[in-house]
């Protein structure tokens, strides 16, 4: 008897002692640890091949660490070792619909409710109630959604222990998923699963992604902080906290905050994604530093050579950047992913103009916005670069498709499509174009005087340009500083009206003009030769120019 309960006592020691270090590694998951986890997973399994639950949880690993056919592979194992064992046909589920195929999802959701419904399996209440949460999980996150039958699920789940916080966790993501910007129902739940354990981080981590999606940065920063100081090793609190503050605008807390996470998480996949972050707050130079001390940890990450070939753009060294980039392409396009973007097009039409392959890289930019319509910015940087070529018919073509692509239409654009249709000497169009751009510029009246001094009668002028010569006087010419700011274009203005005034025989207004030029530019040959003229210089040249607005 003594023999067999010193056994009883070694297994159950044994158990316990698993039951942690399984717990240690479904804890490393929920920490994104995932190199870690899997790890331990791997030796929990190699010690009890047969335990179908190690499986899952394997998987689980796996999925949430963006590694779908590994996971796959895992939950596989798991049905093949433990048939009756339901998690992994939930997991085998939940990869099918990543993966887009809803029915075979379904179908491995149908095979584990009809094995926990099976009373002669006998499966344990808990592990029936993370099943029916993962796959509530799974109908909540992943497209095509399914809230209704996620909320029935997690209602069954309930049933089993309504004490656990990771329900209330699924019915607070169900309900922010339902309830879009109302927050209420759902920190509501998530509130519940903190009465339940106050230290319950995940809760925390939930509201503050709830807060941020309303962007109420405080609010969400406050409770990224609360599970920190509840747990310093709650690792995604630092990341959520880091991309909160990117989009906050505050690029140096955000570092600081991803260097914090990756001290808790310092593996290949993490430094590289640092290495990302870091791009993305624009701090090029640091980013290629933290891009190339990653990439040999991982050789094989295409996205790693996008990043540098954008970032050695960015900093000027043109030469570098292509190489990188055409890694990039070569290693996308042989092996299918990750999938090439407008942007990769648009840097690689930059760089290749920057090395003097005009041609060929506006045929690159025009790549980009043809697979993305919507990158505005990419028809922007065609038309510019045509008109750096002096092909302006061209330059104003694609300052119209930035135009039309763009929701709000920027006056800047404009001015740009105006100087396009000047160049190309199409003055209507480029007059229309100015028209609109001086709502913003005032220096566009300048401009609709040149367009409409070019469409009137040389031999026969009626005037067209003198109103909008007029209004760009009164515009930018009234104070010292508009005058220092305009001077070439008040001299031309003023010439100009010289010269009409001659034209219909006014010398007082004439000569006013022509002494504008002169106290504009005391050299100025026109108006020396304007004021010998012996008509004008008959005139006294006291005509008012510019007449006061009328209120």
């Amino acid at each position: 008897m003594k023999k067999m309960m010193f056994s009883m006592a070694l297994l159950m020691s044994a158990f316990v002692a698993q039951s942690q270090t399984q717990q240690d590694a479904v804890t490393k998951t929920n920490n994104e640890r995932f190199e870690a986890a899997s790890a331990e997973f791997k030796t929990l399994i190699k010690a009890t091949p047969t335990n179908g639950e190690l499986y899952f949880y394997a998987g689980d690993n796996y999925l949430n660490w963006g590694e779908l056919d590994s996971a796959q592979t895992m939950f596989a194992k798991g049905v093949e070792v433990a048939p009756v064992n339901p998690l992994n046909y939930v997991g085998l589920g939940r990869v099918a619909r990543l993966k887009k195929d809803t029915s075979k999802g379904d179908a491995q959701f149908a095979k584990a409710i009809e094995i926990m419904c099976t009373k002669s399996n006998k499966v344990d209440k808990a592990i029936q109630q993370v099943g029916y949460l993962k796959i509530a999980e799974s109908l909540i996150q992943v497209e095509p959604r399914n809230l209704d039958q996620a909320l029935a699920h997690i209602t069954t789940a309930t049933k089993f222990n309504d004490k656990n916080p990771a329900v209330y966790i699924q019915l607070g993501d169900y309900y922010a998923e339902k309830d879009g910007f109302n927050l209420s129902n759902a920190l509501m739940q998530y509130n519940k699963a903190l009465e339940i354990n106050p230290k319950y981080t995940i809760s925390l981590l939930r509201k503050g992604v709830l807060y941020v999606k309303v962007k109420n940065w405080d609010e969400g920063l406050k409770y990224y902080n609360d599970a920190i100081a509840i747990d310093p090793t709650f690792a995604p609190a630092y990341r959520e906290k880091a991309e909160l503050l990117y989009r906050a605008g505050r690029y140096p807390q955000a570092v600081s905050a991803y260097e914090s996470y990756l001290q808790l998480n310092n593996s290949c996949r993490v430094q590289q994604r640092y290495a990302s972050f870091v791009f993305l707050t624009k701090d090029y130079k640091k980013a290629i530093e933290e891009l190339e001390k990653a990439l040999p940890c991982n050789d094989q990450n295409a996205f790693m050579y996008r990043l540098l070939g954008y970032g050695y753009y960015e900093v000027g060294d043109f030469a570098i950047g292509a190489q990188y980039l055409d890694q990039f392409f070569t290693m996308a396009q042989t092996n299918g992913r990750p999938e090439i973007v407008g942007d990769d097009y648009a840097y690689k039409g930059k760089l290749m103009i920057k090395q003097g392959q005009d041609s060929l890289g506006i045929e690159m930019l025009k790549k980009s916005v043809e697979l993305d319509p919507k990158y505005v910015d990419g028809y922007g940087e065609i038309a510019s670069n045509y008109s750096r070529l002096k092909k302006h018919a061209l330059a104003a073509e694609w300052f119209q498709k930035k135009i039309d692509a763009s929701e709000e239409k920027a006056p800047l654009d404009y001015y740009y499509l105006g100087q396009s249709y000047y160049f190309a000497k199409d003055y209507a169009n480029s007059d229309a174009a100015f028209a609109t751009a001086s709502s913003r510029y005032n220096d566009a009246y300048f401009w609709r005087g040149k367009c409409n001094s070019k469409l009137d009668n040389p031999d026969a002028p009626v005037g067209l340009a003198k109103p909008f010569y007029e209004e760009a006087i009164r515009l930018n010419g009234s104070t010292p500083e508009g005058i220092t700011a305009n001077k070439k274009n008040l001299i031309e203005a003023y010439s100009y009206l010289g010269f009409f005034y001659y034209s219909q025989k006014n010398f007082e207004c004439s000569k006013a003009a022509w002494l504008k030029v002169q106290e504009l530019d005391a050299a100025n040959e026109k108006a020396k030769v304007a004021l010998t003229d012996k008509d004008v210089a008959a005139a006294v040249g006291t005509c008012e120019l510019i007449p006061a607005k009328a209120e």
